[in-house]
């Protein structure tokens, strides 16, 4: 599904180049949730960065969908992608309905489609009766499962996912990975997941990559994403 091969990246910082990722090797495979984890500086979002195509690498290949990541293949890998942002990344102007939309109207559907498809995806993220509301009449939870709706309307292959939960309470926090943990599950969809959150890492990811200075330190395949908890409370607390 995604290969990284010997990816490296420099940053320049006061005239002075930095290395920001050193030799990273990984394999995600399809209908994996692997967890990007590690302290602040330590690469991640450079790296889930260079994977969504934002930035690209010094040196190394990645290879995506059996598709060499290249400036002439980037556009049509990325659209088999979504990225879910921190802080949603939802436009105040546009109703509810008309963010879900926006994907589908860039790629030039038809508005009725594009509409009705909105809807349908409301319907799984249980925002059904908040297609007319304006995006600042929501709560914190709600927004992101708007900015999920969006992620999944044009029916990715992969969803990238930056610090999802971190502007979000715990049980906000329970019910959005519930939701993604569904959306893998239901739709065979591979998610990558940046997160500093251990617990959230934990409770989420059947592979988790714990980079430091750059450098991915291990890579531990983890069980207990297989947990069924009874309230989000007890999720947290297994997950320590």
């Amino acid at each position: 599904m995604i290969e990284l091969n010997g990816i490296t990246k420099y940053f320049i910082t006061n005239k002075e180049k930095v290395l920001v990722l050193d030799d990273i090797n990984l394999m995600i495979e399809k209908k994996d949730i692997f967890g990007l984890v590690g302290p602040t500086g330590s690469g991640k979002s450079t790296l889930l960065r260079i994977l969504t195509g934002f930035m690209s690498p010094d040196s190394g290949s990645i290879v995506i969908q059996d598709k060499q990541l290249t400036p002439t293949t980037k556009y049509a890998i990325v659209r088999e992608t979504s990225m879910i942002f921190q802080h949603f990344n939802l436009l105040s102007n546009l109703t509810v309905l008309e963010n879900v939309a926006l994907p589908l109207k860039l790629r030039k559907v038809s508005k009725l489609e594009r509409l009705q498809k909105a809807k349908e995806v409301l319907g799984f993220v249980g925002l059904e009766n908040f297609s007319n509301e304006f995006i600042r009449t929501l709560s914190g939870g709600q927004k992101q499962r708007v900015a999920i709706a969006r992620a999944i309307i044009t029916q990715p292959q992969i969803i990238f996912c930056d610090e999802p939960t971190s502007a979000l309470d715990e049980k906000t926090t329970f019910e959005i990975l519930s939701l993604l943990k569904k959306i893998n599950e239901e739709f065979h969809t591979t998610i990558i997941l940046v997160s500093h959150d251990i617990s959230v890492i934990k409770s989420m990811c059947n592979k988790i990559a714990i980079l430091e200075n750059g450098r991915i330190e291990n890579i531990i395949t983890n069980k207990i994403s297989e947990f069924k908890p009874i309230s989000y409370l007890e999720a947290f607390n297994h997950a320590e």
